[in-house]
């Protein structure tokens, strides 16, 4: 009896001790998380031009005017940052695209946590390819994803990040967009990370542009500063996705 006590009071314990862990781990994430700015996700909320549907695990952006010949986009946001951030300017490419954009939510908000977030996400709504991308650790892990499951992206997109496996054979429409202020990446991973890409990958340095720049979550911590308004950002990831296409047809 006094063995059972003993283990009783070691598992309760050690239970304890790992839930103490978590609630910790979990206040860390919290804490250090970019939460979406507040004008910027009421403005998302409030655009008659967009519909928002939020999941358990994605949003759903659908425009009111739909272009059919135009894939869907599936994004992964950045380490530690709300998926929110990302609803204003990716809700303006989806309007200007005329597709629908899922950004996806991650645990902890760690995209690198559910790689094949996307494919579930295809397979629920019967898509064959999508556009597949996101930003900063959501960029390393969209590359991931299509150099695993090659077949099931279309394209790949890469904003303020890098693909970190070799994707020189793929055959999709490839662009990767690295702001000159960006000072969050560290830019010879970048450099080497070129590599990666298809031959006829767009690479594009956009000058003024900073790494906080694909989404609305305030200013980085080690960012450079930007010159450029959100309309320029959306403006040139627009054209990107449109360049790259015409690229590989």
């Amino acid at each position: 009896m006094k063995k059972m006590n003993k283990l009783a009071k070691f598992g309760i314990g050690l239970l304890a001790g790992v839930l103490v862990v978590f609630a910790g781990f979990w206040l860390l994430v919290l804490w250090n998380t970019y939460p979406p700015e507040e004008s910027y996700l009421l403005k998302a909320q409030s655009d008659q031009g967009l519909k928002i549907v939020e999941k358990s695990n994605y949003f759903i952006l659908t425009p009111a005017r739909k272009d059919d010949a135009f894939k869907p986009i599936l994004y992964y946001p950045g380490g530690l940052v709300d998926p929110q951030s990302y609803l204003f300017k990716m809700g303006k490419i989806a309007q200007l695209l005329g597709t629908e954009v899922y950004i996806i939510k991650a645990p902890f908000n760690v995209s690198i946590f559910d790689i094949p977030a996307a494919k579930r996400i295809m397979e629920r709504y019967g898509m064959e390819q999508a556009w597949i991308g996101g930003h900063s650790l959501g960029g390393i892990t969209a590359g991931r994803f299509v150099a695993n499951h090659p077949e099931k992206a279309y394209g790949l997109f890469l904003l303020g990040s890098y693909a970190d496996r070799n994707l020189r054979n793929f055959e999709g429409p490839v662009f990767s967009m690295m702001g000159m202020e960006d000072f969050v990446i560290r830019r010879s991973n970048y450099e080497d990370a070129k590599a990666n890409l298809p031959p006829l990958a767009l690479i594009i340095e956009v000058e003024g542009m900073n790494h906080a720049d694909f989404g609305n979550y305030g200013p980085q911590k080690r960012d450079g500063e930007s010159s450029l308004s959100n309309e320029q950002v959306v403006e040139y990831i627009y054209k990107s996705f449109r360049k790259a296409s015409m690229v590989a047809e």
